[in-house]
C-alpha cells in the first residue's frame, strides 16, 4: 500500500531528510542530456527501467505491426505462389526477382516471428496471479524481486511460483524483441532491397491515378476522408476539426504581405458581404506558415521535395445566414506577393487545387515538428524529468502527475534516436532537411509561453473564443469541456493538501521543481513561473497542473490520433510535395495533381508511420487504477473527487456524442478515446 502522500514542509526533520536522500538518487537516475539531436534541449539521459514501455503497450504495438505487414503480404498474395515471383510487370531483372523472393520471405518469417511473440506476451499466468500481472505491466522491477514470493503467498504451490517468476523474466526479453523486430522489418522496407520489394508490388513510382493510393489499402479500412478530401468543405474543416486544429488565427484586417481583393472576397462569400465587413465583425481567419520560409528541403528516392510558407484566408458567413460553416476563401502559396506568386481562389480549378495542396504540406509539416513533436511530446519530456528530480514520491502533485508521464520519456527516446534520425522516417517523410526541421521543433518549444498555452487563454488570443463568431469548431468546444473537467478535479485533489496560498509559497519542492522548469541550465521553459516567481497561489497551481495533464492527454489525443484518421491516405495531408507550387493562374488537367504528390514509396511509408502511430491506444484518461490490484491513490480523502472526475467524464462523452448528431463527427476528443499520457 502506498503511503498518504504529504507536503515536505509538514513532515518531520527526519521525514524530509529521507525525502531529499530520495531525491538525491532520482537525480541520478533522471539525469539531463543536452547533447544530442534536439540540443539544446534537455533530454533523458537513459530511460529509467520503470519507465520502459509496459507490457500492454507492447501488446497494441505488436498487434498494429501485424496489421501493417499483414496489409503488405495481402496486397502482394498475387503476385506469389509458394514465395516464388509470378510475374515481373516491375520489368526486373532475375537477380532483382530472386531478391524480391528473398525480401517477401524476410517479411513472411517476421509476421510468424511478430505473431509469435505477441502469443508469448499473454502466457503469464492468470490465476492465482492477477496481481502478478498487474505488477508485470506497471512495475518490472518491484516484480523481479517480489513475483515467487507473492504466487507463493496466493497459490502456496512452489512450480506456479517458477512458473509465474520466469514469464516474468521473459517478459521483457520478448518485448525488446518485438521492438526489435518491428525496427528491423521498417529498415527492411526502408532498403534498396525494400524498394525492390515495393516495385514488384506496384507501390513505387509516381501513381497513374489516385486509385494508386486507394490500393494501399488491402486489409486496412481506408479513411472515411479519402472519399471527400478535395472538397473545399473538408479543407476548411481540418483547420477546426482536423490533425492539426489550433493554428487557425482570428483577424480584423488582412496583412499588407496577402492583399486579397474585395472582388477575390466576394466570389466565394456573396456581393453582400466585404472584407472590411467581416473582420469588423470577426468572421475573417488566417493560416500563416511563415515558418517554413527558406527552409533548406531534402531529397529521397521520389526525387526533390517541396514546401512553400503559403497563406491562407477562411472566413464565416455573415449571422443572417443558415449555413455558417467556415470557408476557404483565397491561397497566397508564399510570404511574398507578386506576379509570380498570385493568390488563388476557387474559381481557379486545378490551380486552386494546387494551391490547397501545397497548405496542406505546411500544415502537415506544422503538425508533426509543431503541434505534435515540440508542443506535446518534447515540452512534457521537461516535466516528466522536473517531477521525478524535485517531488519526492510521497508529494500530492508527484502522485497526480507520474501517471500522466507514463511511457513519454520512452517513446520520446525512440523518437530521437530513430523516428528523427538522419535517414529515419521524419527525413524520408517530411520536405526540409531532416536538421532544419528538428530545429523547428526546438525553436517551437523554445518560444512557446507556457502561460499562454492554458486552453482558454490560448483560445482567446487566436481570437478563436467565440462561438458565435465561428459556431462550428469541433476542436474548440470538446477541448474546452475536457479542461474543465480536469481543471476541476485538479483543484479538487490539490485542496486536499493545500489549505491556502501560504502552503502553496511554503512548499520548497514544489518551489523547486517550478524553477527547475524555467531554469535556462536544465527544463528552458518560457513563462512557467507566476508574477515574482515561483508559484505564489493556489489557483495558478491548478491552472499549471490542468495544463500538464491536459497536454498529456487531452492535446496529444487531438494532435496524434487523426495521423490514421486522416494522414494515412497520402493524397488528403501529404507531408512534402515533388513539384514546385505553381505560379500563375492558368487552366492545368487535373492529373497535374498528381506529380504534385509524393511517390507511392513515400505514401507507403506514410500510410505505415501514421497508421502505427495513431492506432496505438494505452490507458484511458481518468482511470488511474486500470492495470493496478489496489488504488493508485491510498489517501481515501481524494476517492470521492476521483469518482466525481469520471462521471464528469461520462457525462461528456455523453455530450459530444449528442454533438456529433448535429455535426459532421469529430471523436477524436472522446474521453474513452483519449489516453491518460504521451505513450505513443
Amino acid at each position: 500500500m502506498r503511503s498518504i502522500p504529504s507536503l515536505p514542509q509538514n513532515d518531520s526533520p527526519a521525514q524530509q531528510e529521507l525525502r531529499l536522500a530520495t531525491l538525491t538518487q532520482e537525480r541520478q537516475v533522471y539525469a539531463y542530456n543536452f547533447d544530442s539531436r534536439l540540443s539544446p534541449l534537455g533530454i533523458a539521459a537513459q530511460v529509467p527501467r520503470q519507465d520502459n514501455f509496459s507490457f500492454v503497450w507492447l501488446d497494441g504495438v505488436a498487434t498494429t505491426g501485424l496489421q501493417l505487414l499483414g496489409n503488405v503480404l495481402a496486397i502482394g498474395a498475387k503476385l506469389f505462389d509458394n514465395g516464388e515471383a509470378i510475374q515481373n510487370d516491375a520489368g526486373l531483372s532475375e537477380l532483382e526477382l530472386r531478391r524480391v523472393e528473398g525480401t517477401y520471405r524476410e517479411l513472411t518469417d517476421g509476421f510468424s516471428r511478430l505473431s509469435d511473440r505477441t502469443s508469448r506476451l499473454h502466457q503469464a499466468p492468470r490465476s492465482p496471479a492477477v496481481t502478478l500481472i498487474a505488477d508485470v505491466i506497471e512495475r518490472p522491477r518491484t516484480l523481479l524481486k517480489a513475483a515467487g514470493q507473492k504466487l507463493e503467498e496466493t497459490a502456496g504451490v512452489a512450480i506456479v511460483s517458477e512458473l509465474a517468476t520466469q514469464a516474468a523474466l521473459d517478459a521483457p526479453a520478448i518485448g525488446q524483441d518485438i521492438l526489435d523486430l518491428i525496427d528491423t522489418l521498417l529498415k527492411k522496407l526502408l532498403s534498396e532491397a525494400g524498394d525492390l520489394f515495393l516495385k514488384y508490388l506496384g507501390l513505387y513510382g509516381k501513381a497513374a491515378s489516385l486509385d494508386n493510393y486507394t490500393a494501399q489499402f488491402s486489409l486496412l479500412q481506408p479513411p472515411s476522408v479519402a472519399s471527400n478530401y478535395e472538397t473545399d468543405l473538408i479543407f476548411a474543416r481540418m483547420r477546426l476539426a482536423g490533425p492539426n486544429p489550433a493554428l487557425l488565427q482570428g483577424i480584423a484586417a488582412l496583412p499588407e504581405k496577402f492583399p486579397v481583393t474585395d472582388a477575390q472576397y466576394q466570389s466565394v462569400m456573396g456581393s453582400q458581404d466585404t472584407l472590411a465587413r467581416a473582420g469588423q465583425e470577426g468572421r475573417l481567419y488566417l493560416l500563416d506558415y511563415a515558418v517554413f520560409q527558406g527552409i533548406p528541403t531534402g531529397q529521397t528516392s521520389g526525387g526533390q521535395k517541396y514546401i512553400e510558407a503559403p497563406l491562407a484566408l477562411f472566413a464565416v458567413p455573415a449571422a443572417n445566414q443558415a449555413d455558417r460553416k467556415l470557408r476557404a476563401v483565397a491561397i497566397q502559396c508564399s510570404q511574398t506577393p507578386g506576379r509570380s506568386n498570385p493568390i488563388f481562389t476557387p474559381a481557379d480549378g486545378t490551380s486552386w487545387s494546387l494551391a490547397r495542396l501545397h497548405v496542406q504540406v505546411a500544415d502537415g509539416n506544422y503538425h508533426e515538428l509543431i503541434a505534435h513533436l515540440g508542443l506535446t511530446h518534447l515540452i512534457l519530456e521537461e516535466f516528466t524529468l522536473s517531477t521525478h528530480r524535485q517531488l519526492a514520491p510521497q508529494h500530492p502533485l508527484y502522485l497526480l502527475l507520474t501517471p500522466h508521464f507514463q511511457g513519454t520519456l520512452a517513446i520520446n527516446n525512440a523518437a530521437e534516436t530513430s523516428l528523427i534520425a538522419p535517414g529515419g522516417p521524419v527525413d524520408q517523410l517530411l520536405a526540409g532537411e531532416i536538421k532544419a526541421s528538428t530545429q523547428v521543433s526546438i525553436q517551437a518549444v523554445a518560444n512557446q509561453s507556457i502561460n499562454q498555452s492554458f486552453l482558454p487563454r490560448a483560445l482567446a488570443a487566436r481570437g478563436v473564443d467565440d462561438a458565435s463568431k465561428l459556431p462550428d469548431y469541433p476542436y474548440r468546444d470538446d477541448a474546452l469541456l475536457l479542461w474543465n473537467d480536469i481543471r476541476a478535479w485538479v483543484s479538487d485533489y490539490l485542496a486536499i493538501y493545500y489549505n491556502d496560498d501560504a502552503a502553496v509559497r511554503s512548499d520548497y519542492e514544489l518551489q523547486a521543481w517550478v524553477t527547475e522548469l524555467a531554469s535556462p541550465d536544465a527544463g528552458k521553459l518560457k513563462d512557467v513561473t507566476e508574477g515574482g516567481g515561483g508559484i505564489q497561489t493556489f489557483e495558478y497551481l491548478v491552472d499549471l497542473t490542468t495544463y500538464i495533464i491536459f497536454t498529456a492527454s487531452v492535446q496529444h489525443a487531438a494532435v496524434n490520433f487523426p495521423q490514421r484518421t486522416v494522414m494515412s491516405y497520402t493524397p488528403a495531408l501529404p507531408l512534402a510535395a515533388y513539384a514546385p507550387a505553381p505560379t500563375s493562374v492558368e487552366e492545368l488537367p487535373p492529373s497535374t495533381e498528381l506529380t504534385h504528390l509524393p511517390p507511392l514509396q513515400m505514401a507507403f511509408l506514410q500510410q505505415a508511420v501514421t497508421f502505427g502511430l495513431g492506432n496505438v491506444y494505452f490507458t484511458r484518461l481518468g482511470g488511474y487504477d486500470t492495470y493496478l490490484r489496489e488504488p493508485w491513490f491510498a489517501d481515501a480523502r481524494v476517492w470521492p473527487a476521483l469518482e466525481v472526475f469520471q462521471k464528469r467524464l461520462r457525462a461528456t462523452e455523453r455530450e459530444i456524442g449528442q454533438r456529433n448528431l448535429s455535426r459532421i463527427p469529430y471523436e477524436t476528443l472522446l474521453p474513452t478515446a483519449i489516453p491518460q499520457s504521451i505513450n505513443i
